[in-house]
């Protein structure tokens, strides 16, 4: 049993410190992604209380898991969409322009070498922000949190092929998008600070 593991056993079977665990584990993962979503940080920081919340009060009945962080950013995924409904600011709709994917990528906040290093980054940022919303969410949970797509489809609540396809689209789009001899740059920087 991996660590990950124990600790949710642990954590289901009523143990607090699994709990704070967790919580320090976790937080600043899931702070990161619901500000992905939304641009609100009291909302954000509800959001992620309301969920290890519930979490605790219905740990008996949580299901083991191998792997905890795609199981959370779900659960905060749901719950900033589900707040947004209550609140009438967040409509639901198929099409990607209401899908609730708002950030705009920031690949700088990476360490940067160089001025050239530098105006690369920004080359891929103005790529990467032309995607769609969808296609924006999975590249960074594939690229920034290193998900598998079965996590990506796990979080995003789509089937595994809709993850695999978001993401297939979107890196197909980028490689039209760069100029020729970018792409092999574009490759080599996905290549180096995400694998």
């Amino acid at each position: 049993m991996s660590e990950e593991e124990q600790l949710w056993k642990d954590f289901t079977g009523g143990d607090e410190k699994a709990l704070e665990q967790l919580i320090k584990l976790f937080g600043k993962p899931l702070a990161l992604y619901g500000r992905k979503l939304i641009k609100n940080d009291l909302l954000i920081q509800d959001c992620i209380q309301e969920v290890y919340i519930q979490l605790w009060q219905y740990r008996s009945g949580l299901r083991q898991l191998t792997e905890i962080r795609p199981y959370l950013f779900t659960c905060l995924r749901r719950k900033i969409i589900n707040t947004l409904k209550k609140e009438s600011v967040f409509v639901t709709s198929e099409q990607d322009d209401e899908d609730p994917f708002l950030s705009e990528f920031s690949i700088e906040t990476r360490l940067i070498e160089n001025e050239t290093e530098a105006e690369r980054v920004r080359t891929i940022n103005h790529f990467i922000n032309q995607l769609p919303r969808r296609q924006k969410e999975a590249i960074y949970l594939r690229f920034y949190e290193n998900m598998s797509n079965e996590e990506i489809a796990e979080v995003m609540g789509v089937k595994y092929q809709t993850a695999t396809n978001l993401i297939h689209e979107a890196l197909t789009s980028l490689r039209q998008s760069f100029p020729l001899n970018s792409i092999s740059a574009m490759l080599f920087y996905f290549k180096f600070y995400f694998f």
